[in-house]
């Protein structure tokens, strides 16, 4: 493929995504791996933490255990980042594993 199709040079994809990395990482994401034109970023899902006082505080302390199991069952969010040719970046959420869904 030649440049003069519009394809980007290997150092214009890297930098791309690293670019495009930094602004995840300023987000609260943390960077997984990277290799080649593909970034894997991953970050715990936040509670409510206002939301979460008040219900416990309005339940009489009962909405605390609820809390307690959302602070240890937290899911982990993934982001894979990929560059492509042309300096398009896709954005791709891996999707979970259902073993009823074929």
């Amino acid at each position: 493929m030649s440049l003069e199709s519009g394809a980007l040079t290997l150092e214009q994809r890297t930098e791309l995504l690293n670019y495009e990395v930094a602004r995840y990482a300023a987000d609260g994401w943390t960077v997984s791996s990277v290799a080649g034109n593909q970034a894997v970023l991953q970050r715990t899902k936040r509670i409510r933490f206002w939301l979460n006082v008040f219900l416990t505080f309005f339940t009489w302390g009962l909405w605390l255990f609820v809390v307690i199991l959302s602070i240890l069952n937290r899911k982990v969010e993934s982001v894979i980042l990929t560059v492509d040719h042309y300096g398009k970046i896709a954005r791709q959420e891996p999707t979970p594993w259902r073993p009823w869904r074929r």
